[in-house]
């Protein structure tokens, strides 16, 4: 996936706790994001390539998560998409839309800023409760005949980088896996860089895929 070069986060939402929280946390990660209110789902077309939109469900003019809308929207914006009461089979059809994630709209501002950081580095963001219903999903879509990925993945990494992969594949954020691993978050990031590079693959939940002998 691309990385995002826009300093703007353009965010679809009624709420204006929500609103003014995201547009309060400021500096995100290396980047200086400026928060713009969008108040029409029409403004979502005329943004350019690359945008990253944080879209809340429960606006009242949210498109149907059916509508052909969202993946069009999708084919040239990176959306999150935010909800006040999170729940899978939402994020699962958000994400099926073309979402890049799908998050909590009052989770603390550490979680929102990794989200953004995550998603605008061009990666998924999602739960583990919601990454665990996707992997099962897909799964039972491959049926019986499907020949299951053995973990060849393993022979391409080193020690290091398959215990980083497999904690990641779980679920484990960059910081839980360098207090078990006794590393820095920069040295769990540049084995993260280096595990998708050897296996060709673009974000976590393709990690979680392989890891977990689904893909």
């Amino acid at each position: 996936m691309r990385r995002l070069d826009s300093p703007s986060l353009h965010i679809f939402t009624a709420d204006e706790t929500v609103f003014h929280r995201i547009r309060e946390m400021g500096t995100l990660g290396d980047a200086h994001w400026h928060a713009k209110r969008l108040t029409n789902p029409v403004e979502l077309d005329n943004l350019p390539v690359g945008s990253l939109v944080m879209i809340d469900s429960a606006h009242a003019q949210r498109p149907d998560w059916n509508d052909t809308r969202w993946r069009a929207w999708a084919g040239h914006l990176s959306i999150i998409v935010l909800s006040s009461e999170p729940r899978d089979d939402e994020g699962i059809l958000a994400m099926d839309s073309g979402a890049s994630g799908y998050c909590n709209a009052y989770a603390n501002e550490a979680t929102l800023r990794q989200v953004v950081e995550v998603v605008a580095s061009g990666e998924l963001w999602v739960g583990r409760s919601l990454l665990t219903r996707l992997l099962r999903g897909v799964s039972q879509n491959l049926g019986k005949s499907a020949a299951p990925t053995s973990d060849a993945w393993r022979k391409a990494l080193t020690e290091r980088e398959v215990e980083v992969a497999t904690m990641a594949a779980q679920g484990a954020s960059n910081l839980g896996i360098a207090e078990v691993l006794g590393i820095t978050e920069r040295t769990v990031k540049a084995h993260l860089t280096s595990i998708f590079e050897k296996l060709d693959i673009a974000d976590r939940l393709q990690l979680a895929l392989r890891v977990h002998g689904v893909k």
